[in-house]
């Protein structure tokens, strides 16, 4: 699989298509591209190192960087459709931006994007996923990541056959996103139970996710967890684990006189220092996966 490192566009990043490559250089000024076949090696150029063995243009030994006023037709798609991988991770298909909004208003407002400190009464929880084949392959790579703060012992970075049984459940960015809330949302009551008077906020640039557990929930609930048209909700097991996870929080949390538990929605590759952290952390558990861990 071809990879496509981006140090100088819109979304600098690693994509797996010349499509999605090419609308972040595209017309922008000064871009910088080039074509590798190691995730590893396109990284290391997009986070401003370099890389020997990478490939540009449509050549398959140049090591030279181009810009975005060349003629790249020459790339042929790789068919990915769900925002490639930026910054080191999955993209979710999110632009850049900023910003963050809380899922139970319909306004949005603007909030500091940096992690909480000690001192913070509220705990911001960062949580982002990963799926390299996204619902194509039950041995695609795919993990999720849960971000506390640098350093933080709770940090997690998880393969998702670890956590799922990839033979059932073929893996999709969707499933790892919801087991990365599940497990922010599992920590958080455990915490609670273990005395803990700290409110947490969980932030995620999945907004399937976060209505999901959050919003459409409600009406899944009254019906029996099936579409308009009959289906099963897809994914239904970990919605239901995290909405009881979720309201074992909250009557925790009006126990001690505290606001319910929030989700926040913040745009995924915008420079939040906590949503990159976990998009790292998710890409770190889908290599996981890929070296059969």
């Amino acid at each position: 699989m071809p990879y496509y490192a981006v140090a100088n566009g819109r979304n600098k990043g690693v994509y797996t298509n010349w499509n999605d490559c090419k609308s972040q250089v595209n017309g922008y000024s000064g871009s910088s591209f080039k074509k590798f076949n190691t995730a590893a090696e396109a990284q290391s150029f997009a986070s401003g190192g370099s890389s020997r063995s990478g490939s540009g243009g449509g050549g398959s030994s140049s090591s030279r960087s181009y810009s975005s006023n060349n003629n790249a037709s020459s790339y042929s798609s790789g068919g990915y459709s769900s925002g490639g991988y930026s910054s080191g991770g999955y993209s979710g298909g999110y632009s850049s931006g900023g910003g963050v909004s809380k899922s139970k208003s319909s306004s949005s407002r603007s909030k500091s994007t940096s992690s909480s400190s000690s001192s913070s009464k509220t705990e911001r929880i960062y949580v982002d996923g990963a799926s390299r084949g996204n619902g194509r392959s039950n041995n695609a790579a795919s993990g999720y990541g849960v971000y506390y703060g640098e350093n933080d012992s709770r940090n997690a970075a998880v393969a998702l056959n670890d956590v799922d049984d990839t033979s059932k459940y073929i893996p999709t960015n969707q499933r790892a996103e919801l087991h990365g809330m599940k497990h922010a949302l599992t920590n958080i009551k455990n915490d609670l139970i273990n005395g803990s008077t700290k409110r947490s906020e969980i932030y995620s640039d999945s907004k399937y996710a976060m209505q999901s557990v959050n919003e459409w929930s409600t009406n899944w609930e009254k019906n029996g967890y099936k579409t308009s048209t009959g289906n099963k909700v897809a994914n239904s097991d970990l919605i239901k684990e995290s909405v009881n996870l979720k309201n074992d929080i909250n009557k925790i949390y009006e126990s001690k006189n505290m606001k319910p538990l929030e989700f926040v929605h913040v745009k995924g590759h915008s420079g939040n220092e906590g949503n990159e952290a976990a998009d790292r952390l998710a890409n770190q558990g889908a290599d996981k996966m890929s070296r059969g861990k």
